[in-house]
């Protein structure tokens, strides 16, 4: 009879090893076992990927392309290294929008070789936007040399070269030129395009080129010159502002209105966007004459604000008009009694001349958007609001940024407004101490703001919506939605 020391040990569930006779440890049977489970779950999971890719294999390119199009541009070089159909599918649409020429280091003169090899780069550059494989996907193109073609010298051979091969972009829409001059060879490339966009900085010509040169139908025509220009440089308004087809203008220059002034009327033309010192001009009234469809004005500016003599608009001029972005002194010249759509104060102001100047605005007024000068907003400024606006929709407070207590305050001291459905306010965080607080962190000093704010804002706006708090100083927000059941959802923003 064996004694008991010599008996093996009862049989376990798990694997023995081969070279010893006792069973594996518990831990790893354990593994073992998991990974038999999982070679078993993996040969099974192969099996569903193979099908799937039959039914992903099945779906047309066509249908996979009006998917990547919808796509982010950020998010489409992940998908591009998903596999090599979608790599295929999916590369040509990073280049939707190209640059003709690379952007140079940093106080680094190009000269003698470097030269060489900066233009060597251009070419290579070109020989991939513009080919078969490329060139269907690209929908905008800039071009932008280093520094301005020279007066009197022979034009760039390759700028030419650059728009002679622009017809090859069969999907070509959008155009921003800078530096580049405009020359009647150039010109006649521009006239055969079907563009719809073209941007132009600091691009001249001669006058004899846009003599008897026909007008390029654009829709969005954006030009980007200084009112000072000397006379041996023509500003090529003219050419590319086409009464029947203009629908946008943004321009940084006063002589546009020469231009407008002297054209046929533009009637598809609503949008206009023009600097502040347009408004002292004595053709400006007889430029706006011109326009009678816009319905959004925006006088921008980068410095002081001059003083017009204009109190309010004639009749029949800007008869459409509905939303204007500007400084608040000339919100009232251009929407006094008339509907009121949109009102963006553009320029930070004191709160009580923004007080002042709004009543006069017409009551009808939906959006209302503003930042103001200090650190408070006063709760006599939002009773002037409530008590001028009785229809807002849209209330926007861009500065100053607020605590959560400031809001508070500033609520309870303030009227009720049964019409307000938005609101966006720019919230107080932890980085007015100078710190960096990280995306998430200040995301949730957003919500926790929310939270003892809404109290509040429920009382002073009981049909509100939507809720928007800005944070930080590079623009992020958090957005709440009202649900059917009466609570608010975060939601993307």
């Amino acid at each position: 009879m064996l004694s008991p020391g010599l008996l093996s040990p009862p049989l376990t569930g798990g694997p023995r090893s081969p070279s010893l006779k006792s069973p594996l440890s518990p831990g790893f049977s354990r593994m073992i076992n998991r990974a038999r489970s999982l070679t078993s779950l993996g040969s099974k999971r192969s099996s569903r990927r193979s099908e799937a890719n039959a039914i992903l294999n099945s779906v047309p390119p066509e249908l996979w392309l009006k998917v990547f199009m919808n796509i982010p541009l950020h998010l489409l070089p992940a998908v591009t290294l998903t596999c090599r159909s979608f790599h295929a599918l999916s590369q040509p649409l990073l280049f939707s929008t190209v640059s003709t020429h690379p952007p140079a280091l940093p106080s680094l003169a190009l000269r003698g070789a470097q030269t060489s090899k900066y233009r060597k780069r251009i070419l290579e550059r070109l020989e991939f936007f513009f080919s078969p494989r490329i060139c269907p996907s690209v929908v905008e193109c800039a071009i932008s040399p280093l520094a301005p073609e020279e007066d009197g010298a022979p034009t760039d051979d390759l700028i030419d070269t650059i728009f002679a091969s622009l017809s090859r972009l069969p999907n070509l829409k959008v155009l921003s030129c800078r530096y580049v001059r405009l020359t009647p060879k150039r010109l006649a490339v521009l006239q055969n395009l079907q563009l719809t966009t073209i941007s132009l900085e600091m691009c001249f010509g001669e006058i004899a080129d846009f003599a008897d040169a026909p007008s390029v139908p654009l829709q969005t025509v954006t030009f980007k010159y200084p009112d000072a220009i000397r006379r041996d440089k023509v500003n090529p308004c003219l050419l590319f502002l086409s009464p029947t087809h203009l629908e946008q203008l943004h321009a940084t220059t006063t002589s546009i209105l020469p231009t407008l002034a002297r054209s046929q009327p533009f009637r598809k033309l609503q949008t206009l966007d023009i600097p502040i010192e347009c408004i002292t001009s004595d053709i400006f009234i007889q430029a706006l004459s011109r326009c009678p469809a816009v319905d959004h004005l925006s006088l921008h500016t980068s410095g002081s604000v001059p003083r017009s003599l204009l109190e309010s608009l004639p009749e029949g001029v800007l008869p459409n008009l509905t939303s204007y972005r500007g400084p608040h002194h000339y919100a009232a010249v251009f929407l006094r009694n008339r509907y009121a759509k949109r009102v963006e104060i553009s320029v930070p102001s004191r709160p009580h001349r923004l007080g002042a100047s709004l009543p006069a605005i017409d009551r009808t007024l939906l959006s209302l958007s503003f930042r103001l000068e200090g650190v408070e907003l006063p709760a006599s400024l939002l009773t002037t609001i409530h008590a001028s606006f009785p229809k807002l929709k849209s209330l926007t407070v861009g500065e100053p940024a607020l605590s959560s207590a400031d809001i508070n305050g500033v609520l309870n001291a303030s009227p009720r407004h049964v019409s307000l459905e938005e609101i966006t306010i720019h919230i107080q965080g932890r980085d007015k101490f100078n710190l960096w607080i990280p995306p998430d962190e200040a995301a949730a000093d957003a919500i926790s703001c929310f939270k003892k704010t809404l109290p509040a804002l429920l009382a002073t706006y009981p049909g509100l919506r939507s809720v928007r708090f800005m944070h930080g100083s590079e623009g992020a927000s958090v957005k709440w939605r009202r649900s059917s059941s009466g609570l608010f959802v975060q939601s993307a923003a």
